[in-house]
C-alpha cells in the first residue's frame, strides 16, 4: 500500500513538471474547473489589500470585437501636444560580446508621464496591442508602449545555446524599462502595466522591481491563481494543434522562432519563484509588499481566469476593479469597452 502511494505521487510530480510551461498558451479549449477554495492562509492582511470597494463590471462581447476600433476611427489629440502615430523602434540588450534587439512599438505623447507598458502572452507579439495603440493617440500626457519578449515578432532570436525562459524574459524587460521608460523624461513616470496571459504574470513579478514607479497593473485574462486541471487542458490542446500541423508552419503563423514552441514545453521554462499546492500555481507572493492599484478582465467563457479564480483574487484584494466580458474565452480581447475601462483604471 505505501509503495503505491509512493508511486503515485511520483507521477503527480511528474505530471506537474511536465504540464508547467503550457499554462499559457493561447488555445481556447474546455476544461472541468476546481469545486475546491484556494487557502489564502494570512494573505487577507497584505499591502496589497486596499480599503476602497472593488469596482465590477460586466460587458457583453459584440460579433465584430475587433473592428470596432481601428486607426482610421481615432483623432489624434489636439492642441499644442503632437501626437506620434505608432512606430517600431529597438533597444538593444548587450551580454558580453554578444548583442540583440528587443523589437517595441510606441505611440502617443512621448513626453507624457503616464506609460502604459503592454507585455504580451506566450506565443503573441506586439501586434496584439494594436487597437490599443490607436485608441490612445487622442489622450495628452499618455505614451502606449508594447514589445516584443525575445523569439517573437520582430525581436532577435536567443542563441542556439540558450533557452527560452520567463527569467530571461524578466530581465530583458527590466533593462527595457530602466533604459527606455524610467530614464527617458524628467520626471518620474507613471507606469501602468498592461499583461496578457504570461504577460500578466511577469507583470506581478515586475512590481518587486519597479515598486515606486508601476502605480497599476492590469492582468488580461489570468488571476493570482491557475488550476491544474486548466493546465493539463492546455498541454493536451497545445499536442492537439501541433498535431495537424508542422512546427515550422506554426511558428510562421505565429511570427515566432521555431524554438520557443519547443522550449515552452520545458519544465524550466517557468523558472520563476511560485507556491504550489494541490489545486494549482498561486502567484500571491509577486506582489507582496506592493502597494499599487491592480485591475482584472477576463472572459466569461476563459477556462484559465475562471470565475472562482477571480473571486479568490478579491479575497486577495479587495479594492480589484474587473471587467467581465460575456462571449470571450482566453484572453479577452480589447475590443472598445475594454480600452475605456483600461484608461479609466490609468485616469487619463
Amino acid at each position: 500500500m505505501e509503495y503505491k502511494k509512493k508511486r503515485l505521487i511520483l507521477k503527480l510530480h511528474r505530471f506537474i513538471k511536465r504540464i508547467i510551461p503550457h499554462f499559457l498558451l493561447e488555445f481556447k479549449i474546455g476544461s472541468s474547473n476546481s469545486t475546491q477554495p484556494i487557502g489564502c492562509s494570512g494573505l487577507d492582511d497584505s499591502p496589497i489589500a486596499g480599503e476602497c470597494e472593488a469596482q465590477q463590471i460586466t460587458v457583453d462581447l459584440p460579433v465584430q470585437s475587433k473592428e470596432d476600433l481601428t486607426p482610421l476611427e481615432v483623432n489624434p489629440l489636439d492642441g499644442g501636444t503632437k501626437s506620434t502615430a505608432p512606430e517600431t523602434r529597438y533597444f538593444y540588450i548587450v551580454d558580453g560580446d554578444h548583442s540583440r534587439r528587443i523589437a517595441y512599438t510606441v505611440s502617443g505623447d512621448m513626453h507624457g508621464s503616464h506609460v502604459l507598458l503592454c507585455l504580451p502572452g506566450l506565443l503573441e507579439t506586439k501586434a496584439a496591442f494594436q487597437i490599443l495603440h490607436a485608441y490612445f493617440l487622442k489622450f495628452s500626457g499618455c505614451k502606449v508602449i508594447s514589445i516584443d519578449l525575445p523569439g517573437r515578432g520582430e525581436s532577435d532570436r536567443i542563441s542556439k545555446f540558450e533557452f527560452y525562459k520567463m527569467s530571461l524574459y524578466l530581465s530583458d524587460i527590466r533593462r527595457f524599462v530602466e533604459a527606455i521608460i524610467v530614464n527617458d523624461i524628467g520626471k518620474p513616470p507613471k507606469i501602468t502595466v498592461l499583461g496578457t496571459s504570461m504577460g500578466g504574470v511577469l507583470a506581478m513579478y515586475l512590481t518587486q522591481l519597479f515598486p515606486k514607479n508601476i502605480t497599476e497593473i492590469v492582468l488580461n485574462d489570468i488571476a493570482l491563481t491557475v488550476n491544474w486541471t486548466s493546465l493539463y487542458a492546455l498541454y493536451k490542446s497545445m499536442k492537439h494543434e501541433l498535431g495537424y500541423r508542422e512546427t515550422r508552419q506554426l511558428a510562421q503563423e505565429l511570427q515566432v522562432d521555431i524554438k520557443t514552441i519547443s522550449d515552452v514545453q520545458l519544465p524550466g521554462h517557468f523558472d520563476l519563484s511560485y507556491r504550489a499546492d494541490i489545486w494549482g500555481m498561486n502567484f500571491h507572493e509577486a506582489l507582496e509588499g506592493y502597494k499599487g492599484k491592480v485591475a482584472l478582465i477576463y472572459g466569461a467563457d476563459s477556462e484559465i481566469c475562471t470565475q472562482r479564480r477571480v473571486d479568490d483574487a478579491m479575497k486577495v484584494i479587495p479594492s480589484l476593479s474587473t471587467l467581465k466580458v460575456n462571449g470571450a474565452g482566453h484572453p479577452a480581447p480589447f475590443n472598445l469597452i475594454v480600452c475605456e475601462f483600461i484608461q479609466s483604471e490609468m485616469g487619463v
